[in-house]
């Protein structure tokens, strides 16, 4: 027989499951968007992840005081799985246990494809200051004069690609 305790937190599970799939789909739909420069659509879908990471925040609150209930039930301090799956019979380890498996595979997809997203803005940020240091350069017709932080004249800078498509 199961506890209801663990019942409850088979429940939480399911929760944070499906909050950390929806995060998921979330950005993985924002990745075209980054990649296509359309920075409305990329805002738009970042305003839906801030929503779901509030809604994942108070889905965690319920997920840590269950996992809580469980352990001050079974006599145990820490609330960690590790812990926990000590303490459960075996029909509670085989409802609570694939629960854990899925959220730690969402979790991992989730961490990779916000490593890409993350990359990919990196990437267009780095040719916007390419471009942006590329048109900064002074005009030898109107600024012949550079100077070093200390005050000495500078030599004339290194030819500069200059990059004008900053959506690429």
């Amino acid at each position: 027989m199961i506890a209801m305790t663990v019942s409850d937190l088979a429940a939480r599970l399911d929760e944070a499951y499906e909050a950390q799939e929806r995060l998921l789909e979330l950005v993985t739909r924002q990745r075209p968007e980054i990649v296509a420069a359309r920075h409305e659509a990329v805002d738009a879908i970042a305003g839906e992840i801030e929503f779901e990471v509030r809604r994942l925040s108070g889905i965690e609150k319920a997920r840590t005081a269950a996992a809580q209930a469980l352990a001050d039930e079974r006599g145990l301090v820490a609330t960690r799985w590790s812990a926990l799956r000590e303490a459960l019979s075996h029909d509670e380890l085989t409802a609570l246990a694939p629960r854990i498996e899925r959220i730690e595979r969402v979790i991992r997809d989730l961490e990779l494809a916000n490593a890409v997203n993350g990359q990919l803005v990196r990437n267009e940020l780095d040719l916007v200051d390419l471009s942006v240091r590329s048109l900064a350069q002074p005009d030898p017709r109107t600024a012949p004069n550079a100077y070093t932080a200390a005050g000495a004249r500078m030599g004339a800078p290194a030819v500069a690609p200059l990059l004008l498509n900053t959506a690429a």
